[in-house]
């Protein structure tokens, strides 16, 4: 029987002028309160497309070497996004509601996109994609973004809320995952521009070098440049820098993971990089509203804490977790074996 009970839906004045407030740095409970309502209704249409890439997953036979996580946008992310673009409304920001798909190589990046988009359903479709693995961002970032809004016959109120699908390499998550870590240890958001210039460096010459060994364009900075150039700043600067100890120094081991389940619908995910423990706390399906609530209160316990990141997440069970989101677990290993071997 389909459910076709009218969901609660702020309005888009209502959730602008709550995005107006945040750009200024007003945080009250009225705030937080139209924030986490419009956050909560993405889970709709994030669970639709879900479902739908899982499918097409399957029909591609990725099954084996696939990862499918979804998540709802974080407050400091939120909030960093809009000061970062002044003149963006809230109730236009595309990638609230978010899901993340690792596959092994290039070849499925593409082949799953292209089945995805072929698909027979009513959603709106943005194209062409956000490209940035054949267009890289000065920073080195490389992805394939695709945007979506959602259109639902028995949920009209539901009409028009945008989705972002991410799909990457296993190589290029490893890069994304490096970055957040190394911000996570230095208490800098590199991915939003912050922190130091050699750092920063550092990564655009991995990306440049990953790039090559996947055969993509690099980025414009340095696509002149030759690959044993690469090779050599990349070792200067981490004789210098000393990266690949500090991610070596901190990754979560499972004694420092605290969960009452090993498999679960939903996760908040709470991490302490001072302590260097991750609580992990599940809820199912029926349980959503709960998880949604509880994530709010902790982002709440968490906005003066400089050294805790909270986040709602959807992947399976812990170990699809830490593939999707092994920046929680602090976990590089991936990104240290592959630089260590170019570097060699």
């Amino acid at each position: 029987m389909i459910d076709t009970a009218k969901i609660y839906v702020p309005s888009r004045k209502q959730v602008d002028k709550a995005g107006d407030k945040l750009k200024n740095g007003e945080v009250g409970q009225d705030v937080l309160d139209i924030l986490s309502a419009w956050r909560s209704v993405h889970t709709y249409p994030i669970s639709t497309f879900q479902s739908l890439i899982r499918k097409k997953i399957k029909e591609l036979h990725l099954d084996d070497t696939t990862v499918v996580a979804q998540r709802l946008k974080r407050l400091p992310s939120i909030v960093s996004k809009l000061k970062r673009l002044p003149t963006m409304n809230l109730s236009q920001m595309q990638d609230i509601g978010g899901i993340r798909i690792i596959v092994k190589d290039i070849s499925s990046v593409y082949a799953l996109h292209e089945k995805i988009i072929n698909s027979r359903f009513k959603h709106k479709i943005s194209l062409p994609p956000r490209d940035y693995i054949k267009n890289p961002k000065p920073d080195g970032y490389r992805s394939l973004h695709q945007y979506f809004q959602y259109n639902n016959l028995y949920h009209p109120e539901l009409n028009g809320l945008r989705i972002e699908l991410q799909i990457r390499t296993q190589l290029q998550h490893a890069w994304a995952t490096a970055v957040e870590t190394l911000g996570t240890i230095e208490n800098e958001s590199f991915k939003s521009g912050e922190g130091k210039e050699t750092y920063k460096r550092f990564f655009k010459l991995v990306s440049a070098l990953f790039s090559i060994e996947e055969k993509q364009p690099v980025l414009s900075e340095l696509q002149n440049v030759d690959r044993s150039d690469l090779v050599r700043e990349l070792i200067t600067l981490e004789k210098d820098l000393s990266i690949i100890a500090k991610l070596k120094g901190i990754a979560i081991t499972t004694k420092h993971i605290e969960t009452s389940a090993d498999n679960s619908d939903y996760y908040v995910m709470v991490l302490d990089s001072l302590q260097n423990t991750l609580q992990l706390v599940p809820f199912t399906n029926k349980q959503i509203e709960m998880a949604e609530s509880f994530y709010a209160i902790q982002e709440a316990k968490s906005r003066d804490n400089e050294y805790l990141s909270v986040v709602l997440v959807s992947a399976g069970d812990i170990e699809h977790l830490r593939k999707a989101y092994p920046n929680y677990f602090l976990d590089t290993a991936l990104f240290i074996k592959r630089i260590t071997k170019i570097m060699m």
